[in-house]
């Protein structure tokens, strides 16, 4: 059993509480970083949402729509293709001037983004940076994290418009998570 059939329930259960009432059903969302594809299938599942999945690398072991990214910030998908994008633990592991870009891509293929992020605690750090490398030891981990005010300040620097929810894990999580619903 890997450390990520264990993590990965309690996620996605934290993000299906953090999208809900952010998301139709029904609505075509595409999942930018998807990984295994394991949290977009019980998200189309639990929020009866229709899932793509891409990535800058295929290791899906859940069947999912899925196209790969060429480059790291340009996504292969048409203008306003879905309702949304779910960025879920993925900017992290991506550039400071990366993550600029995707939610620039992402709000040009979707009208809003959905983030699920890892707050900068230093057990998150820790943890995240040794349960990826367990998980897939090609993952880039360049510690990018953002606090919520700097998050925020990113959004602001763009003219965009930002919900937060705050996301209340159980006591036995060891990770702390913002989320954030972003539009034009």
């Amino acid at each position: 059993m890997a450390v990520a059939d264990i993590t990965t329930p309690i996620r996605a259960k934290l993000i299906v509480g953090s999208y809900k009432g952010w998301m139709k059903k029904g609505s075509k969302v595409l999942d930018v970083g998807c990984g295994t594809g394991i949290v977009a299938d019980e998200l189309a599942h639990k929020l009866k949402i229709k899932v793509v999945g891409c990535d800058i690398d295929q290791y899906l072991v859940r069947k999912i729509p899925f196209k790969k990214i060429a480059s790291g910030s340009h996504l292969p998908f048409k203008s306003r293709e879905f309702d949304a994008v779910m960025l879920n633990d993925v900017l992290h592991h991506t550039e400071y001037s990366i993550q600029e870009k995707l939610l620039s891509e992402s709000l040009r293929v979707a009208n809003k983004v959905l983030i699920f992020e890892l707050r900068p605690t230093t057990i998150g750090k820790v943890l995240d940076f040794i349960i990826n490398k367990i998980h897939n030891p090609k993952m880039p981990i360049p510690f990018t994290y953002r606090s919520d005010k700097e998050w925020e300040k990113l959004f602001r620097k763009n003219h965009l418009k930002f919900k937060k929810k705050k996301v209340v894990s159980p006591f036995y999580y060891p990770f702390s998570h913002i989320s954030y619903r972003v539009k034009r």
